[in-house]
Parts: structure tokens; sequence; C-alpha cells
């Protein structure tokens, strides 16, 4: 028996698996369909819980109630900006907007949106899946924003970089989605996997054929 391994080049394996999968265009929609939906919501848990669980570990130091003060009313912009990425979402998506509460309590809420579907099935599937999910696409949009006005504003403008660092820390904190958003992605998975497996598949066929 030789004492020299046999060398498994995973990447050369990946690279076999993607390519076959990238060959056969109706396995590739299915796949994507089944698994971006999914994808999105695991993403809103992970940061949901990220941000829990920094918030129970500053709580073994600091009282809980000044940690969870800290978070909802500190970094209030961060809720603000949340509320406003579910309401953008709607307007963009065709949904008509009927309350916007920015501080009003309920819970461990501290604003909401309320919105009525309009349009057809397809746009109405879309409004649930957008909507909820908007404040994980905004706070990312905004973070990254903050992130390039603190690398390129002038250092003698320290005021303002700590400022823009404010703001992206508290948008991380509350960018997550909310049970209540879960609940109201969950009614659009079925239509919008259909759609997902669709336009991935046309686009598969048609620009990237």
């Amino acid at each position: 028996m030789s004492g020299i391994g046999k060398y498994i080049d995973l990447d050369s394996i990946y690279s076999s698996y993607m390519n076959n999968i990238y060959s056969r265009p109706v396995l590739m929609a299915i796949l994507i369909a089944l698994l971006l939906p999914f994808a999105i919501m695991i993403l809103g848990f992970i940061l949901n819980y990220i941000g829990e669980a920094l918030a129970m570990v500053f709580s073994l130091f600091i009282d809980p109630w000044l940690v969870y003060a800290t978070i909802n009313y500190l970094f209030f912009p961060g809720v603000m900006l949340h509320e406003l990425s579910h309401a953008a979402f709607a307007v963009i998506t065709g949904a008509k907007v009927t309350e916007v509460a920015l501080f009003k309590r309920e819970g461990k809420s501290l604003g909401h949106v309320n919105f009525q579907n309009r349009g057809n099935t397809i746009m109405r599937t879309l409004q649930y899946i957008f909507v909820s999910s908007a404040p994980m696409f905004g706070g990312a949009l905004v973070i990254f924003l903050c992130k390039l006005g603190i690398d390129h504003i002038p250092s003698n403008m320290l005021w303002l970089k700590i400022f823009l660092g404010y703001i992206g820390v508290a948008m991380f904190f509350h960018m997550t989605m909310s049970p209540q958003d879960i609940k109201v992605y969950v009614k659009g998975i079925p239509l919008f996997i259909c759609i997902v497996f669709v336009v991935t598949l046309v686009l598969r066929l048609t620009v990237f054929g």
C-alpha cells in the first residue's frame, strides 16, 4: 500500500457539479426556484438571531433592560429605516400603503407598516415577498452607502464619519424580518417559486444560453 494518499481536488469536483447543473437549464431553474425563496427567509432569521445573540452577550455585563432599550431607542433610526423600507417596497410593487407608524410600541415592535395588496395574482405575490423582506435589502443598501461615505469623506469631517457609522450600526440591528414579516412572506412563497422558475429558465435559454 502506497504511503502517498490520493489528492482530492475539491475545486474540480465543485466545478464539475456546477457545469453539470448549468448544462441542464430545467434542473438549474428548479434548483434556483426552490432555494432562493427559502434562502431569503433563512437569511432574515439569521440576521434576527445575530442581533438577539449580541444583545444576550451584552446583557451578561450590562443590565438587560439597558441593552434592549439601547437597541430599540438609541438605534431608533434603524427602526425608522426598517419601516420606511417596507413602505418603499410596497409603493414600488404597486401595493397601497394604509399606515406607516414609525414610533408606535406594540409588544416588542416599535413601529409597523400596513399595506393592501393590489393588482393581479403575480403582483400580489411579489408584494408579499418583497414588502416583507424589504428591510434586508434596504438595510444592506444603507449599510453599503454608510461604508462608502466613511471611506470617502475627508478625515477632517470626523463627526460625519461617526454619524454614518452610527446609522450603519443602527440599521444592522433592525434589518431583520420580524415574525409578522415571515408570516406575510410565507403567503407568497408557492407562486414565487413558479415565477422564479419561469424567469430563471427564460434567462438561461436566452440571455445566458
